[in-house]
């Protein structure tokens, strides 16, 4: 992008107040439902016109359904409806970047549940981490494409229903080798679409988003979705992966060899957490994410990769580290 790079920070930034979801629910779009359906959590968009739920339903393949051929009650349903107001994040001035701005409020609720607010430019949404029916209301504009903009309400309630169910969203890229995921995490351009990009052995669920929830028995598992980053290689990987380990990633020397490290497990579980999008800003006022968290990270290994972005053979590495 063009221009000086801020984030949702650097603007005001607040989603509408629960009031707001109160209010008359608008005009909706269209009569057209589907359902993003991932093997264990299921969201649904309701009113949607048709153009859109056609485009829905090849943008998301193979996890998106038509609702009305498809039976199973999703965990949530979000009610579309076009608002009045012009956008729910203030633009950016001419010539400035905003890169993918957010604004999220958690409202406590009763046994341990919340609501979620949260906007985009051009899309309020809130719901509940119980499920059931909650609202997602457009803008009048078109600033923000509306693709774009449920993506991003999509990836928020998928993190706050999942954590809710024992398990989180992770920026973190996964792969599937013999039957078994590893997790591969990191700040940003630490190289977790390189390591992706390395991979000829196993299947790249993702390079960048990777959803866990409990199996069988509440140990962890990496779940098909079609949050996959930046990566577009091969057929998209459904269904549900145990966890072999998860690596801190750390890029070696030139004429280093790729190795798999021990590394303190207090720090690693640490940057682990600190790689959960949408829920990180609320560790200090909730315990109990943590509590979640740390009972996932703390069910497999948890190692550093050094690896060279010219190596790929990582592989071999992580099979001599026996783990």
């Amino acid at each position: 992008m063009s221009g000086d790079r801020n984030d949702a920070r650097t603007i005001p930034a607040r989603p509408p107040a629960a009031d707001f979801f109160d209010r008359p629910a608008g005009t909706r779009l269209g009569t057209r439902a589907a359902t993003l359906a991932f093997d264990g959590l299921s969201i649904a968009l309701d009113g949607m016109d048709p153009a859109w739920h056609a485009a829905f339903l090849a943008r998301y393949r193979p996890w998106a359904r038509d609702l009305t051929r498809w039976s199973p009650t999703p965990d949530l349903t979000l009610a579309i409806t076009l608002g009045e107001k012009d956008h729910y994040i203030e633009l950016p001035p001419p010539g400035v970047s905003i890169i993918n701005p957010l604004a999220i409020e958690v409202d406590r609720g009763v046994a341990g549940q919340s609501r979620i607010r949260v906007c985009t430019f051009g899309l309020a949404a809130t719901f509940s981490t119980r499920g059931g029916r909650g609202r997602a209301v457009f803008a009048r504009t078109d600033y923000d494409p509306r693709d774009r903009s449920m993506e991003n309400i999509l990836r928020v309630a998928t993190a706050w229903l999942a954590v809710a169910r024992g398990g989180v969203l992770m920026h973190s890229a996964s792969i599937v080798k013999d039957g078994r995921a590893c997790l591969f995490f990191g700040q940003s351009g630490s190289g977790k679409s390189t390591i992706s990009a390395l991979d000829r052995r196993g299947r790249v669920v993702s390079d960048d988003l990777t959803l866990i929830l409990p199996g069988p028995a509440g140990c962890p598992q990496v779940v098909g979705t079609p949050f996959r980053g930046t990566w577009t290689g091969g057929e998209p990987v459904t269904g549900r992966f145990p966890i072999r380990a998860g690596f801190r990633l750390r890029k070696a020397g030139e004429k280093e060899a790729t190795t798999v490290e021990p590394s303190r497990r207090s720090l690693l579980t640490a940057e682990a957490i600190a790689n959960l999008p949408f829920l990180v800003d609320q560790l200090h006022a909730r315990p109990d994410l943590f509590a979640v968290a740390e009972k996932i990270f703390g069910s497999f290994p948890l190692r550093e990769l050094r690896f060279r972005k010219d190596d790929a053979a990582f592989w071999d590495a992580i099979d001599a580290a026996a783990l």
